[in-house]
């Protein structure tokens, strides 16, 4: 009997350890592979899946750790800037971070966002795609708190096949002609 309560404790403490301790182990997804489908809340007050998409657009998933913080403004203004050129090739741009829906409905309004934002709270979307670092160990809130998500990005296909990725870790804007070069090469409409 302690040898099963010790098992089970051991086996607790491994899990609880996977689920808040160490995160972003997992690679990032690579081009060329299937990009995991997800729902998640959006901006737009209903929930939106990468599937919706397949067989009509291309999708532009954007990563990014924090609403209200300056970089991450830059970032998604950066889209909001060229959107119509995104549109006119076919690309439905999507942001995303562990913010609470409502946090990100407000950000969002404050920079007048013509694309959603989504709100992953439970991590399985940035953990799929590799994009998830942090620690909650030793804070005092292990919510959410010592976790964000790697600015990324990545191009899916109308087929749900990673096109392009792109990942930084410097506190630079990240350049839209970068994104529009290859989305344009990918689509054929360079």
């Amino acid at each position: 009997m302690l040898a099963n309560r010790i098992k089970n404790l051991f086996l607790s403490n491994v899990l609880l350890a996977g689920v808040i301790g160490v995160a972003g182990v997992a690679p990032a997804l690579e081009v060329g592979e299937k990009a995991p489908d997800f729902t998640l809340p959006s901006t737009t007050g209903k929930d939106i899946s990468l599937s919706q998409f397949q067989g009509k657009q291309f999708v532009l998933i954007e990563f990014y750790g924090q609403d209200y913080a300056p970089v991450c403004a830059a970032n998604l203004s950066a889209r909001k800037t060229d959107y119509s050129k995104f549109q006119q090739l076919n690309i439905q741009i999507l942001g995303i971070s562990i913010n609470n829906p409502f946090s990100q409905k407000t950000f969002a309004d404050s920079l007048q966002l013509p694309y959603p934002l989504l709100s992953d709270r439970s991590l399985k979307v940035a953990k799929a795609y590799g994009v998830l670092y942090g620690t909650t160990e030793g804070k005092n809130n292990p919510d959410l708190e010592g976790l964000g998500t790697k600015r990324s990005f990545f191009l899916v296909d109308q087929q749900g096949i990673v096109r392009g990725r792109w990942i930084g870790e410097d506190l630079a804007v990240f350049s839209n002609e970068v994104l529009l070069k290859a989305a344009g090469e990918i689509a054929g409409k360079p």
